[in-house]
């Protein structure tokens, strides 16, 4: 990487891609031992899914901190993003198209015939949300321009009032009724979109005396105090564990929004301002590396995992379901780095993993 382009990167945000994309091989490597991503039953596995399942989120975030305001023509710009994830996707859907006719030998019609709206692997979900993020970006970024910083607050206030949506059963209301609420409408994934956006370029005084600790009260009040309202209070409503999993890992809740502001913020604050080969040359060479990386190892982690790392580690299975993932996760991102790193020094590495 050319020095010019090393200096236009921006440190904290390659890190926090890399943690991302570990988050989410760590949100799937349960799948192992329990058949699904959130059947955990215990207090362990309430934290573990709190902590991983905000793993997409970030990457929303990025994409608005790295994006907004748009600064080129919508057309040029939608053209730019759509080539970039567009041919991977076709890619990777047709291998694990092949995957499930071949290898899991599960195959159906169904794979097609929606396949325009819903993706034939579950993960590939994030970029077909991303697809409709990049082709509206430039309408939104004219909308941030006419608001301003205040007006950004205010969408993002009531997004963050819509996070609540997903609590409201048991003490509220049945559940059958938790889809009616005045705030639907911005319970999307634009709010990550903007809270990046806002972060990246305004910041958050969490490290601050005199605000500091208001945002450190309203941060450990959706990490902390809503999953066990949501376990001790909401449990007296014969609310079952499922329902509780479902609540507190669905991506547009209060308490995944605040632990993607925690780790976005702390990110901030203590990774380096720029990359400086002379005084760090591991991390000017590592993080880029790794971060230019994420979306092809994103792309590839499950066939990774299903073919590769879990046959090759049947004596992991043994272990506690903690230990099984958290060492399949990193067996599994070091094997996708790998492959992504050989796939990038190919002549058609677009059409494969990216830019």
């Amino acid at each position: 990487m050319t020095p010019s382009r090393l200096q236009r990167r921006v440190p904290y945000l390659d890190i926090l891609r890399v943690i991302a994309c570990l988050l989410v091989i760590l949100i799937h490597t349960p799948i192992r031992q329990y058949g699904t991503y959130y059947n955990t039953p215990s207090v362990a596995g309430a934290v573990y899914t709190v902590l991983v399942a905000v793993n997409c989120n970030l990457f929303f975030m990025i994409t608005g901190a790295l994006l907004l305001p748009v600064t080129m023509t919508g057309r040029r710009f939608v053209k730019r993003r759509l080539s970039v994830i567009l041919p991977p996707l076709v890619v990777w859907t047709v291998v694990y198209l092949l995957e499930h006719a071949f290898l899991l030998h599960n195959f159906t019609p169904r794979l097609l015939t929606s396949i325009l709206f819903h993706p034939v692997e579950g993960l590939l979900w994030y970029v077909y949300v991303l697809l409709v993020v990049y082709v509206t970006l430039p309408l939104v970024s004219r909308c941030i321009d006419a608001i301003g910083k205040r007006g950004v607050e205010v969408v993002l206030v009531l997004w963050v009032l819509s996070s609540f949506i997903p609590y409201q059963h048991g003490v509220f209301m049945e559940a059958s009724q938790s889809s009616h609420n005045m705030f639907g409408a911005f319970a999307n994934y634009y709010g990550y979109v903007l809270l990046g956006y806002y972060l990246h370029r305004y910041g958050l005084p969490v490290f601050s005396r005199k605000h500091g600790w208001k945002w450190a009260l309203l941060l450990a009040f959706g990490i902390v105090v809503m999953p066990l309202f949501e376990f001790l209070v909401q449990g007296n409503f014969g609310i079952t564990w499922q329902q509780h999993i479902d609540t507190i890992t669905n991506d547009i809740s209060v308490n995944n929004i605040a632990v993607a502001t925690l780790l976005f913020v702390l990110v901030q604050r203590f990774a380096p301002e720029h990359y400086d080969r002379k005084s760090r040359p591991m991390t000017a060479t590592w993080w880029p590396m790794l971060s230019k990386c994420t979306f092809g190892i994103y792309l590839s982690q499950m066939i990774i995992l299903r073919q590769v790392v879990w046959p090759l580690t049947p004596w992991l299975a043994r272990t506690h379901w903690v230990v099984d993932s958290l060492v399949s996760a990193v067996l599994a991102f070091i094997v996708c780095f790998v492959l992504v790193f050989i796939l990038r020094r190919l002549p058609i590495r677009r059409y494969l993993v990216g830019k």
